[in-house]
């Protein structure tokens, strides 16, 4: 018999979450959950943007969350990387070996 081994992919954890506030009742985390949703949606600016409710039991509150979409993150542009040409190393090197006059070194 043989035995396939699934190999999955392995998940990147996905962007943090920015706490927007505390509230000792769900139903004032809810109302301000449904606020931000409803400014949101007509915003093309905020394109993207998640909020959500949960519960904080180490202060025993709600607390609403947000963050904006990984798959709507801005594209940063790579720059390249400019390579020192090494002058600085060379100049800033103290050689007293090579200065000095050594009378001794004569024929």
């Amino acid at each position: 018999m043989e035995h396939k081994e699934e190999i999955k992919p392995a998940i990147k954890p996905g962007k943090p979450w920015k706490n927007e506030g505390y509230y000792t009742s769900f139903e004032e985390a809810d109302a301000v959950r449904q606020k931000l949703n409803r400014i949101w949606e007509d915003n093309d600016q905020h394109k993207g943007m998640q909020v959500k409710v949960k519960w904080s039991s180490a202060k025993q509150k709600f607390m609403v969350k947000t963050r904006l979409h990984p798959d709507f993150e801005p594209v940063k542009e790579v720059k390249k990387e400019t390579t020192k040409n090494g002058k600085g190393k060379r100049r800033n090197k103290k050689n007293t070996d090579r200065t000095k006059f050594d009378p001794a070194a004569s024929f």
